[in-house]
């Protein structure tokens, strides 16, 4: 059954394939590699390969590229040998700060202008109501 690790990432590092990760004793064949701030000594990865998980891990390194930038929570499902430091990630998902809303970030600039008694154009654009 895989373990589960939760925080703010601290590395995110892409490499090419065959690299692996780690000292001899405690490598993970893996081309993506992730360590939380909170566990600063284990690292989690998985591989990128041409093969029927290569879809469900491109959308992991999305979502991992995605917490790494806004800083937001993730959360891996790993698997580990007992007594190492480097697991392989099987599951991945975001959390984001309460009261981001569904979109987060995206809508700031149209609650804002709507704050100012703005209107939005079509193209994102936002202008003043005509006076008059």
């Amino acid at each position: 059954m895989p373990l589960q690790v939760s925080g703010q990432l601290s590395l995110l590092r892409v490499h090419e394939r065959g690299s692996k990760y780690g000292p001899p004793s405690d490598q993970i064949d893996v081309e993506v590699v992730v360590q939380f701030r909170n566990r600063p000594n284990e690292a989690f990865g998985f591989q990128l390969r041409d093969d029927a998980e290569g879809p469900a891990r491109e959308g992991m390194l999305g979502l991992l590229r995605d917490g790494f930038n806004h800083g937001w929570t993730v959360t891996i499902d790993y698997d580990i040998a007992p007594g190492h430091q480097n697991g392989v990630a099987v599951r991945v998902w975001l959390t984001k700060p309460a009261g981001t809303g569904p979109v987060g970030p995206v809508l700031d600039p149209l609650m804002s202008a709507r704050r100012k008694g703005t209107t939005v154009a079509r193209k994102g654009r936002a202008r003043r109501p005509r006076r008059g």
